[in-house]
């Protein structure tokens, strides 16, 4: 199954959403903007580890409206509606992404974006904000991974297994076409990699001077508090919550609670 991609613009009363695709290398990158009128700011948002900005849901146009603000959301390499991308991931591909959100945001002639990473996302933001200190105006940080817990790798060898005992890959083709088991498999096994388990960025955040909201879930399986709390190294305001009764995808579980503190966050 291949997910077909066609250029589009769609205009309403105050907002426009369009669609098209940027290329890094030889690399075709998808993008969607909600952009709204006269707005003065713009989110960026980053996707998970399986996800891609469909998957965002209505957050991406809520938040524009909510907010008066510009979204954007991209899909990373071999995600989505981007070009699939079957180079062996390094133990620092997330550095890679992080550069390349740089000129993505360069691209888009961003100034001070507000960025919003999930998961794999979240870290990338992480080391963004760290390298490019003064390239954003605010970070928000959800179910990010900043060092390696064994509660990790366990639940990417769950992962795993779920991958090889159910349908999961057939539900994903919807949203990756045939990028499926490059992108899963990619993720799995760097992760589960000899030389992954030394991996760490937490010295990126002591370099992040923006104010930083970070949350997850109290029953996050994927990572303890300790994810949350290395934020304090940071050097700007960092605002923590533990999402009660939730678990690795908060902003899916309690939708209501985590967009208001969302919006709460940027408003002030």
């Amino acid at each position: 199954m291949d997910v077909s991609y066609r250029k589009k613009q769609i205009s309403m009363d105050v907002m426009t959403i369009t669609e098209n695709k940027f290329t890094i290398g030889s690399t075709a990158l998808y993008y969607k903007k909600w952009e709204i009128e006269n707005a003065k700011q713009t989110i960026v948002l980053l996707h998970d580890s399986l996800g891609c900005t469909v998957l965002w849901r209505e957050w991406p146009q809520e938040l524009a409206e909510a907010l008066q603000m510009n979204v954007i959301s991209y899909d990373r390499r071999g995600y989505g509606l981007s070009d699939n991308y079957k180079v062996k991931r390094p133990i620092n591909y997330l550095e890679q992404e992080a550069e390349i959100l740089h000129q993505l945001k360069q691209y888009w002639q961003l100034e001070q974006p507000i960025v919003f990473g999930f998961i794999d996302g979240a870290s990338i933001a992480t080391i963004y904000a760290g390298m490019y200190p003064d390239s954003l105006s605010k970070l928000i940080i959800e179910g990010v991974h900043v060092l390696l817990e064994e509660q990790t790798l366990q639940g990417v060898r769950d992962a795993k297994i779920t991958l090889e005992t159910t349908k999961i890959a057939k539900v994903l083709e919807k949203y990756h076409g045939d990028k499926v088991m490059d992108l899963y498999t990619a993720w799995t096994d760097t992760w589960l990699s000899e030389g992954h388990q030394t991996w760490n960025i937490e010295h990126f955040i002591p370099q992040i001077k923006v104010p930083v909201f970070v949350f997850q879930g109290e029953n996050d399986e994927f990572g303890s508090i300790n994810q949350v709390h290395a934020f304090d190294t940071a050097l700007g305001k960092v605002t923590k919550w533990i999402v009660k009764h939730a678990t690795h995808t908060a902003h899916k579980e309690k939708k209501e609670e985590v967009f208001a503190a969302i919006v709460n966050f940027i408003k002030n």
